[in-house]
């Protein structure tokens, strides 16, 4: 459980890290900028650990250990950067969630979801998608979201509330 809890206090200082980059400036390149957060979080926490506890043989940590640390943590950490990569790109899915959310729960008509939503292919292909996988409904040319599309929605607005993103990507 110390392991866990080990990789899970470097994740929270990189995260923490991140949030207060990003509040001061985004970066141009924030996947680059997020990798570098990542990999520079225990290069700098490491020394800082060992300064403070100076007889790595009282932390009762293998090296061993350290590894699995490590690699949860670097696991974790691409996990992140992929994730993060999805609410920062313009994603079909997150514009059609975002632009139904926008029309409240009385929903929006389909002459105007058809006029916000370009259509092309793969849009078509998302919504048919999204339908099945019981994100949005369709009913008397309405669409409106679904309890699991509400939840993504407040998901996605509390991520780029965090982020300074704009909802849609």
């Amino acid at each position: 459980m110390h392991l866990f809890l080990a990789g899970l206090e470097l994740l929270m200082l990189a995260f923490v890290a991140h949030v207060i980059a990003w509040r001061i400036h985004l970066p141009r390149r924030p996947i680059r900028a997020l990798l570098c957060i990542f990999a520079a979080t225990p290069l700098v926490t490491l020394p800082i650990y060992f300064a403070i506890e100076p007889l790595p043989v009282l932390t009762d940590t293998s090296l061993a250990d350290a590894l699995r640390i490590l690699l949860f943590y670097v696991s974790c950490s691409l996990v992140y950067v992929v994730l993060y990569s999805a609410i920062e790109a313009q994603s079909p899915s997150l514009a059609i969630v975002s632009y139904i959310a926008s029309c409240g729960s009385a929903g929006c008509t389909e002459a105007d979801f058809a006029d916000h939503v370009i259509d092309d292919e793969s849009i078509s292909t998302r919504i048919a998608a999204m339908k099945a996988g019981g994100m949005i409904v369709i009913n008397d040319g309405k669409c409106t979201l679904t309890p699991a599309g509400r939840l993504w929605a407040t998901l996605f607005e509390f991520a780029g509330d965090i982020f300074r993103l704009p909802l849609g990507g």
